[in-house]
């Protein structure tokens, strides 16, 4: 029996950053249920932009499937731009109660000042906090 492909790539070369983002969800929803229920419920189009190597991926969600594309697509739900360090830093946010990150342990204090820095810059992060929380609880890999 083959396995459900939970991540597709758009690209018949992804790039490292593609490639590396994709394996982390998938093993990410893999490894948790809670993180495989978001992941079938979210239908979002999300752009992230890494500043310091001046590349990114949209990430397609589509109830329970991903296609990773390189460069940021059009129609975007949400685009994050920061450096690499802070992108990977929002993998490791703790998500609390109700699901939702925490901000308060020194990790997501690293991630708000880099929000309130502007180091973090996330665009439809206002009209769309449920659809990040979303994204971010599937990020996460606590």
């Amino acid at each position: 029996m083959e396995k459900r492909r939970l991540v597709n790539f758009a690209s018949k070369e992804p790039s490292a950053f593609a490639e590396m983002l994709g394996g982390l969800i998938e093993a990410n929803v893999l490894a948790n249920p809670n993180k495989q229920k978001d992941f079938d419920a979210l239908v979002a189009r999300v752009g992230i932009w890494v500043t310091d190597i001046d590349e990114g991926v949209t990430l397609v969600f589509d109830t329970g499937r991903l296609t990773v594309y390189n460069g940021l697509e059009p129609r975007r739900t949400i685009t994050i731009r920061a450096e690499a360090e802070t992108v990977m830093s929002l993998s490791n946010l703790t998500i609390g109660l109700f699901g939702l990150p925490v901000y308060y342990d020194g990790v997501g204090r690293g991630v708000a000042l880099k929000l309130l820095q502007g180091k973090l810059k996330i665009d439809g992060m206002i009209t769309n906090v449920a659809t990040l929380n979303r994204v971010t609880r599937i990020f996460s890999v606590q």
